[in-house]
């Protein structure tokens, strides 16, 4: 049986990097440069890694840390490397595309807008038609929303709902200028304020999770 190499290094998210900088990105971590941009890692096995809470949490601390310094490319979880020199290839190999990206969300973060019915709107003797037609209307109605939203954001991602909630019509991720973000937020809230029967939960600024699509084919 082949041995599992423990000189693998686990890849959080590929940021902006000045080479003038001492101190890691985010605790815990240390960087490994290619030009103008680094990965963030840490030492992992070269094998799958399970990915429960603590790890997940790990994975957000780390990347939410390194965005409050710097623009970052948040990697997949649990995404490892064979080794520095594998992830310093992988760097320049696609470096022209890492910069790109990394220009098209410095200076931004990520808002996630969940739209739920208010409470108590359906009543308890409605028929399944009825409760089928609200939620058309209300479907309606906070599409509009979202269109209104979309406005002030540099791109927008929607977000599939479970067919399972009932409760909630619609989410999206907005990636919102962070000097504008108080204005994005005032927004936010009129749109509440003006749909009486939706009720608009707004979180954020997050790192761009939901625009950053990595890819590590062969």
């Amino acid at each position: 049986m082949a041995q599992t190499s423990a000189n693998g290094l686990r890849l959080y998210g590929v940021a902006a990097f000045d080479s003038g900088l001492q101190a890691p990105l985010a605790e815990g971590t240390t960087s490994v440069q290619f030009r103008a941009i680094a990965g963030v890692v840490s030492p992992a096995k070269y094998a799958r890694l399970t990915l429960d809470d603590r790890e997940l949490g790990d994975y957000a601390r780390i990347v939410e840390e390194v965005h409050a310094n710097t623009a970052v490319l948040p990697a997949p979880p649990g995404t490892v490397f064979k080794s520095q020199e594998n992830l310093a290839r992988w760097l320049e190999l696609h470096y022209f595309t890492l910069t790109q990206a990394i220009s098209s969300i410095e200076g931004h973060g990520q808002a996630r807008l969940t739209i739920t019915k208010t409470p108590g709107l359906d009543a308890p003797d409605a028929t399944a038609g009825e409760v089928r037609e609200t939620s058309k209307q209300l479907l309606a109605t906070a599409s509009q929303s979202m269109r209104v939203l979309r406005g002030q954001a540099a791109a927008t991602v929607s977000l599939p709902v479970s067919e399972d909630d009932s409760q909630v019509v619609a989410q999206a991720s907005f990636l919102v200028d962070l000097e504008k973000w108080g204005v994005f937020d005032e927004l936010v809230q009129k749109e509440d304020t003006r749909h009486a029967n939706l009720d608009f939960h707004l979180t954020g600024p997050w790192p761009p999770y939901d625009f950053v699509r990595m890819q590590f084919g062969g």
